[in-house]
């Protein structure tokens, strides 16, 4: 079994993203984490706007922030097992109710670690980006991803109503690495 990874959207993976997209379609699935890919059709438009999503003087969109999105896989294949989208700031509606990060696991593939190892992976992406603390934010109703937000560290800051949909927010505190003489 090939180790996880996180990688970046690329054409070279384009078949599987539209299989990724296909079986969330027929599970009528919650799309989550994944910059808006039920809205595409046009694999490779959706790589685009992932990379132009990069950059603040690109952002597809007037209220979308800066932020990167990645694919979790492991080394040496091309099924995508899961998406998670990392966002560098928080705009008013990602500090209430969205976070820093959101993530899904493909429907045939949950239950086996990977919201887990993927959110872990995401969480290192944050440090080295020199984050002090991320917002990860889930449905009340979400038992799954609750647990892996507390497992990830997540502590519990409160509630919020959007709507009908009660929002729970978790902080996970980041520790950078410490240097070779422990400070």
């Amino acid at each position: 079994m090939g180790e996880l990874i996180l990688v970046k959207p690329r054409l070279e993976y384009a078949q599987a993203i539209r299989a990724y997209r296909q079986e969330f379609i027929e599970a009528e699935g919650n799309f989550a984490g994944d910059s808006g890919l039920r809205e595409m059709e046009d694999i490779a438009a959706w790589i685009e706007q992932c990379r132009l999503m990069e950059n603040q003087e690109t952002l597809p969109h007037a209220n979308w922030v800066e932020a990167e999105q990645f694919m979790l896989v492991r080394r040496g294949e091309r099924q995508v097992l899961g998406m998670i989208n990392f966002r560098h700031e928080l705009n008013d509606w990602l500090a209430k109710y969205g976070g820093h990060i959101g993530y899904g696991v493909r429907p045939s593939q949950r239950r086996r670690g990977y919201a887990k190892t993927m959110l872990a992976l995401c969480l290192e992406k944050c440090r080295e980006r020199g984050l002090e603390r991320v917002l990860i934010t889930c449905d009340a109703t979400n038992e799954a991803s609750r647990r892996t937000i507390i497992a990830c560290g997540g502590v519990l800051e409160n509630t919020a109503m959007e709507g009908e949909r009660v929002v729970e927010r978790y902080w996970v505190r980041l520790t950078l690495p410490r240097d070779r003489d422990g400070r």
